[in-house]
């Protein structure tokens, strides 16, 4: 039975639509395409795209060219974007989940890094202690008010309490800052809400600006009896209990009286504060960071659309034990590194390598590629085998072998294939999913993009590894969906099969188990490429290999940067040990 064509149209058109306003919309847009790309294959006939849907998604496209302010429901992002005060979230462990620009400067806080307590005033660890316990099911303390030292030797008040998020082992920690401008706002809100006086309102005020109730006696010249009487009576007309309760709901009175204030989206910076703008040929900027060992060996690593850079505090110091300086380029498009424009994306990004090879004087340096990032590498040891010594790869990209992309989560399949076939749809796409990703935050891409395995699911649940994979998050995200539909656009027309036969350059293969269904047949496949390329399949362990398996992950860089890497590296592929040292011992 044949599928009519225009009704598979108006299921796209329709969810799309919904999914501007509508999140949950999304997966079902993702649905109708994937039943539009099934029947398009089964019935020739069927365009993919042809004028009547044009025109629709062009209806959209212009839509999305103006400007919208989208609300993001992320609890993690809510909780620092809805104040302009300070505010950093914390996971069980006490990495830097999400941050504003005020907690950089109030907490020292770098997202992905641990913070530290030098922040906080002596006595009131205790309290900050036990609410972080209570978030690992060491105590009840689910919120407290701290004293914070602030610069110059002042200081503030901060709250400290327990956010616990659906679908997410663990509860996370909340700390933001109680010093907030009083608002003309937030008097007349406690007027209509609640019926406060004016003489209660400006109690209020003086309470929230001093916390000390002697304090206010005196600015109103009123007894302390007084003003304790009147405090009891506001508490009776808010309905809360104590006097820190009263402060933490002015607190946030304030805090959305001056949300306006608020930035609800940080520019990119690196969380280790390594980064460095390089300025290249053509005066534009590309950023690179490093981890390990500052003075240690180069070791260069090309990221992909989420970048795996941001490894592990484990991994990171193991590198530095190993002296091995972990390099890390922002591929155009990335981060704070400027877009490539209207210049191909390989070609771009292969020259954005070699400037920066030759600016740090790095030649030839062994390198690791993650997915994606697979092509910039392989071209170059294609081009320039001079500049490596030995490249390791993590993970088949699609486009290595055109069969494999049927083994991808649905919505990476759809992607993949519009980004092939239907450009204008595959733009269109890109633009819908970033402002559902804008409203809904990071889980939402992710568990549509590593959703697919147990392995992967468990890695986006845990909390500690959220604060890592927010930093590659913002990497990717920092200029809007560009990078992201640069990079899949990259991987569309470019089969790395078309130059990998002539490669000179060693190449180590690492292939997670738990993608789709990889096993011996694709390593061999991978292996007959090139002589040069040797492959293991790492078990256990799905997309986010780094994060799954850190001192495996780790033991590969530290092979890589050996002296004889590509025997280290062959020594886990049984098939092709044996060849490479008959071959070495030939020679």
């Amino acid at each position: 039975m044949e599928i009519d064509g225009r009704e598979l149209d108006l299921d796209i058109v329709t969810e799309s639509w919904r999914s501007l306003t509508e999140p949950e919309a999304f997966d079902c847009m993702i649905a109708a395409w994937d039943r539009k790309l099934a029947t398009a294959a089964s019935q020739p006939r069927i365009p993919l795209i042809d004028g009547i849907l044009k025109r629709q998604l062009a209806s959209i496209d212009s839509l999305l060219d103006e400007n919208r302010t989208v609300k993001a429901e992320d609890p993690l992002d809510a909780a620092v974007s809805a104040t302009p005060a300070p505010a950093v979230v914390l996971s069980p462990q006490g990495l830097v989940v999400v941050h504003n620009e005020g907690a950089r400067k109030c907490f020292g806080a770098r997202q992905g890094k641990q913070l530290g307590t030098d922040w906080i005033r002596e006595d009131s660890l205790a309290d900050f202690r036990a609410v972080r316990k209570s978030g690992l099911a060491k105590g009840n303390a689910n919120y407290a008010i701290i004293r914070i030292v602030i610069d110059g030797g002042g200081e503030a008040l901060a709250e400290a309490y327990r956010l616990d998020v659906k679908g997410k082992d663990g509860s996370f920690t909340v700390v933001r800052s109680l010093e907030l401008d009083w608002n003309d706002n937030v008097t007349s809100g406690l007027s209509q809400a609640f019926g406060l006086t004016s003489a209660e309102a400006d109690i209020c005020r003086l309470l929230f600006a001093h916390r000390n109730l002697e304090i206010v006696a005196s600015k109103r010249g009123v007894a302390l009896e007084t003003v304790r009487n009147q405090v009891k009576r506001i508490l009776g007309k808010v309905e809360l209990h104590s006097k820190t309760e009263l402060i933490r709901m002015l607190a946030l009175l304030c805090a959305r009286a001056n949300s306006e204030m608020a930035e609800a989206d940080l520019a990119w910076s690196d969380p280790f504060g390594n980064e460095t703008l390089l300025t290249r040929r053509d005066g534009r900027k590309l950023a690179y960071a490093w981890v390990g060992a500052e003075d240690g060996r180069p070791l260069l690593f090309i990221h992909g659309t989420i970048s795996y850079f941001y490894i592990p505090e484990v991994a990171r110091e193991a590198l530095t034990k190993a002296g091995i300086k972990l390099i890390c380029p922002s591929m155009p498009n990335f981060g704070n590194s400027d877009p490539a424009g209207a210049r191909d994306q390989l070609l771009d990004g292969c020259e954005a390598i070699e400037e920066l090879c030759e600016a740090l004087e790095l030649g030839p340096v062994p390198a690791i590629a993650a997915y994606s990032g697979q092509a910039y590498l392989t071209r170059l040891a294609h081009l320039r085998p001079d500049m490596f010594s030995m490249l390791c790869c993590v993970g088949i990209s699609w486009s290595l072998a055109e069969d494999r992309s049927a083994a991808l989560p649905v919505t990476q399949r759809i992607f993949a294939r519009l980004a092939r076939d239907a450009p204008m749809a595959f733009d269109v796409l890109c633009r819908v999913a970033y402002q559902v990703v804008k409203k809904r935050g990071v889980d939402f891409y992710l568990e549509r993009s590593f959703g697919d395995t147990d392995v992967d699911r468990h890695s986006i649940t845990d909390p500690d590894l959220l604060a890592l994979l927010k930093v590659g998050f913002r990497h990717l995200n920092a200029q809007g969906h560009t990078a992201f539909h640069r990079e899949k656009e990259m991987s569309a027309k470019t089969p790395m099969s078309g130059w990998l036969e002539d490669v000179k350059v060693p190449i180590h293969w690492m292939v997670p188990q738990q993608v789709g269904d990889v096993g011996e047949t694709d390593l061999a496949r991978i292996r007959a490429f090139n002589p040069l390329i040797s492959a293991e399949l790492v078990e256990g362990a799905g997309q986010m290999m780094p994060y799954q398996k850190p001192q495996l992950f780790t033991e590969r860089l530290i092979a890589l940067a050996s002296d004889d890497p590509r025997d280290a590296l062959a020594a886990h592929d049984p098939a092709r040990l044996g060849t490479i040292l008959d071959s070495r011992q030939e020679s």
